[in-house]
């Protein structure tokens, strides 16, 4: 009877104990899902197909190895990857390398420029040194890589190299570099010279009047940019034209520079054209008369044209219509400029008022920053030419309300 009693109190404390275990270790089970959940989340929180740098940081291979670095705020494209708990990189395909996923976080998808797709490659290539320093076209680092490349060249600046990398123009400073050599990698003949055209007041006759010679109805301007798009030519910017004056760059036999000078009469439906027929222009605006933020697009670019220095007979007996800039004092002209800067929120490319220039116009360009400056037809019919042609008096070839197709044709040769 004794041995029952015992039996009875082993069981009862038993059938105490057990379901407590087992629900201690189920309240454990759940403790430990819930905390892997938390951090699946947290790893998920920054990836993204697109992420940015937060910090610099190190790139690794497969191996825990350390293979490069990675500066902040680069943005990068990760890999699609099923993330756990265990997950402690994300793979960047495009680097052949791991980073570590606290040191990003998503980013917005961003749209690489590939105007560069336009550019000839020179028969040269590089070969880099076994650790290789990777930077943006502004000269700001993207990543280090601890191995060796060999580029085509694209670009050829005076202290680097514009090579492609991960389908985007990126560039190699020459200390990167431990070899160029001769290699065919194009037989394409670039142009030897560039035309830059040049139109003055494109309106709508519907609601607009101009009767001046040098005034384009949209219709004609149209016809231009729809010939030029169905012919696949490439519409220089202006920094780019300034690198094939330069010799840094090879630019298709198609190719052309659209100029606007003044802006004074520009119905704003020109934009329109240009972003439907995807033609880059480039309009020299006189910035006391306009608003700069009128002619927001992708497709056309503001330089200056004075702030207010579009003025006749300033300086009588200087040039064709005495621009002030031909002979004001310094320090006016100096501060026209700078204004017209500020306006246009920096400007390194000017129009000459009128096409008129000395050599004082041409000092003070430079002072107050100018690389490049723009005449009128003078004595090469519009043609500039790499490594010749001095950059503050390039050429233009005026369109005017005569101008037929067939001529506007030609001036594309």
């Amino acid at each position: 009877m004794k041995n029952v009693k015992y039996i009875i109190i082993v069981v009862a404390i038993l059938l105490v104990i057990i379901p407590l275990s087992i629900l201690k270790g189920l309240e454990y089970k759940k403790e430990k899902i819930k905390e892997e959940a938390n951090i699946v989340n947290e790893i998920k929180s920054h990836y993204g197909k697109y992420v940015k740098v937060d910090e610099n940081a190190i790139l690794y291979n497969k191996n825990d190895e350390e293979v490069g670095k990675v500066t902040k705020d680069v943005i990068l494209k990760l890999d699609e990857i099923n993330i756990d708990v265990n997950t402690k990189y994300f793979y960047i395909p495009e680097l052949e390398s791991y980073i570590k996923y606290e040191n990003v976080s998503p980013s917005e998808e961003y749209k690489k420029d590939d105007r560069f797709k336009n550019y000839i490659y020179f028969n040269n290539n590089i070969k880099t040194n076994d650790v290789t320093n990777f930077y943006d076209k502004y000269g700001n680092h993207l990543y280090t890589l601890n191995k060796s490349f060999d580029f085509k060249v694209l670009v050829k600046d005076t202290d680097r190299y514009g090579v492609v990398f991960n389908d985007e123009l990126v560039y190699i400073k020459n200390d990167d570099v431990k070899e160029i050599y001769e290699n065919i990698n194009t037989d394409e003949n670039g142009r030897t010279s560039i035309k830059t055209l040049l139109y003055h007041f494109l309106y709508n006759p519907a609601v607009q009047s101009c009767n001046e010679i040098i005034c384009q109805p949209l219709s004609q301007f149209e016809s231009h940019l729809k010939y030029l798009r169905e012919n696949d030519y490439f519409t220089l910017k202006l920094d780019e034209l300034e690198m094939y004056l330069d010799g840094k760059i090879q630019i298709p036999q198609k190719s052309i520079v659209l100029t606007i000078d003044d802006g004074t009469i520009f119905n704003l439906d020109a934009i329109g054209l240009l972003e439907k027929y995807e033609c880059n222009a480039t309009l020299f605006a006189i910035t006391r008369w306009v608003n700069p933020a009128e002619f927001d697009s992708p497709y056309l670019d503001l330089e200056s044209h004075t702030d207010n220095m579009h003025n006749q007979y300033e300086c009588k007996g200087y040039g064709s219509q005495g621009g002030g800039i031909l002979c004001l004092p310094e320090d006016k002209v100096l501060n026209d400029l700078k204004t017209s800067q500020e306006k246009l929120g920096g400007s390194k490319y000017f129009a000459y008022p009128f096409f008129d220039y000395n050599d004082r116009a041409i000092s003070l360009l430079k002072k107050a920053g100018f690389t490049m400056a723009f005449i009128g037809q003078a004595d090469t019919d519009g043609y500039s030419f790499p490594n010749k042609t001095d950059k503050f008096k390039v050429r233009r070839t005026t369109m005017f309300s005569s101008t037929t197709m067939d001529e506007f044709i030609s001036y594309l040769k």
